[in-house]
């Protein structure tokens, strides 16, 4: 692989978020070279092609064509970083507006 010439360690950073953001979880690897030969391939029902270790029968790969997404499952592991934002109170906009001294000539309407 060309980027190994170029660098001695290569890292991989996951990011995982919850749906409403609140919760997040961060881990990294060294990163894996995939060689072709390793994998076996199929479509599953949702029409999504899925890659499988020839040794394992693991499911590692999903490539989501009509989604242009492609997936390699990761285990998370135990000593990543997590952490839970606390729900900010919402804070009306008039009071935002009006401690920032907000001026109506701040904005034009082009049409």
């Amino acid at each position: 692989m060309g980027i190994r010439k170029l660098y001695k360690h290569v890292r991989t950073v996951v990011l995982i978020k919850s749906d409403d953001l609140l919760e997040a979880a961060v881990f990294e690897f060294e990163t894996i070279i995939y060689r072709e030969e390793n994998y076996w391939w199929q479509w599953n029902e949702r029409n999504n092609l899925e890659g499988f270790n020839k040794e394992s029968n693991e499911h590692i790969f999903t490539w989501q064509p009509h989604g242009s997404q492609f997936t390699i499952i990761e285990d998370v592991p135990e000593d990543r970083l997590a952490i839970r934002i606390k729900q900010p109170p919402i804070i009306d906009r008039k009071d935002i507006l009006k401690a920032i001294k907000f001026d109506e000539s701040w904005v034009e309407i082009i049409k």
